[in-house]
């Protein structure tokens, strides 16, 4: 589970990716713990599960900052605060659940100084997300659903998109 984050467009944007435990798929192996990646192809058809599955390098992602271990997992049934602060050329992400710190990381990558938001499940459906804040800047359009099964199961959704269907019902 995680969100998305100076996206572009379906194959370049940062990923914050947070896996609960140690699995091996789609040729690649997947640690437990936290990881951001930033994912740029020359085109959504050139991405694979792989480059959104794997804790190293690929050809379409490049780690910029990891926290790997046994008990870097998120659990079950349990809300946790993620806070991001987005800047051109640098970016902080923190992690906490209740007023305890998980992880806290600053990378300096200037690769993509805007775009949109959005939220990323992998393979966890029941994932649930409330309580969105925006400080500074301006609310933009959703980020549009991925189209090809290479995406499969990647939830994108824009806060402001979310927030006006939330007002409607």
């Amino acid at each position: 589970m995680g969100f998305v984050f100076g996206y572009q467009n379906s194959s370049n944007f940062y990923l914050f990716d947070w896996k609960q435990g140690q699995q091996n798929s789609y040729d690649a192996a997947a640690s437990e713990g936290f990881s951001i990646k930033k994912i740029s192809a020359p085109s959504e058809a050139a991405l694979s599960l792989a480059d959104f599955w794997s804790s190293t390098n690929t050809a379409n992602m490049s780690l910029l900052a990891s926290s790997y271990g046994s008990d870097k997992g998120w659990a079950d049934n349990a809300s946790y605060d993620f806070f991001l602060d987005f800047k051109s050329g640098e970016f902080q992400v923190i992690v906490k659940s209740g007023e305890t710190e998980l992880w806290k990381v600053t990378v300096n990558n200037s690769s993509f100084t805007s775009g949109q938001f959005g939220f990323y499940n992998f393979s966890q459906q029941n994932v649930q997300y409330a309580g969105f804040v925006q400080e500074g800047g301006e609310i933009v359009n959703p980020v549009p659903e991925p189209a090809t099964m290479f995406l499969l199961g990647i939830g994108l959704v824009g806060l402001a998109g979310y927030g006006r269907r939330k007002f409607k019902q």
